[in-house]
């Protein structure tokens, strides 16, 4: 346990990196895209943002979701901290702290329904006679973030992913 609160990232709300190497507005748009693009669920039309590697990766976890009838969604995404960037020979990381709602819902065959967005929650709110949950809170978490240069673009190579 106290291993745990030693190696856990801190949430900070400052964007405190050298713009030397990377501009802020720059890795927060990548952010910020990527994150929303699970909302499509159409990552092609994103891949200027995605690396090759990553691209495939979260192709067949998008894919593999639809096989069961799951949905992942985040909206409302606010970056508000960049910090501890370090630069390697062809990679860049760098600790993203953000706020943002997460949805994970299953189809009217699954069994799990949980955190459903206020756009799908109209089919399941007929299924369920419930009443619309309350809004959902914006949840924190600091995620590590690896930026490449390909094919002439920073790009996302990978990206923990905390918020669930």
């Amino acid at each position: 346990m106290q291993i745990e609160k030693i190696s856990a990232k801190k949430y900070r709300t400052t964007k405190n990196i050298s713009e030397e190497i990377v501009k802020i507005n720059e890795i927060e748009n990548l952010v910020l895209a990527v994150l929303d693009s699970w909302n499509q669920a159409k990552l092609y039309q994103n891949s200027q943002f995605y690396s090759k590697n990553l691209l495939k990766k979260h192709d067949k976890h998008i894919t593999r979701n639809e096989m069961y009838g799951k949905k992942e969604s985040f909206f409302d995404i606010h970056v508000e901290g960049i910090n501890n960037l370090h630069q390697y020979k062809h990679k860049i990381t760098v600790e993203v702290s953000l706020k943002a709602k997460y949805s994970l819902s299953y189809d009217e065959n699954g069994s799990l329904l949980y955190l459903v967005t206020s756009r799908s929650m109209p089919r399941f709110n007929q299924m369920l006679k419930q009443p619309l949950p309350e809004k959902q809170p914006l949840q924190k978490d600091v995620q590590k973030w690896e930026l490449i240069m390909e094919e002439g673009h920073l790009k996302v190579n990978k990206f923990s992913l905390n918020l669930k």
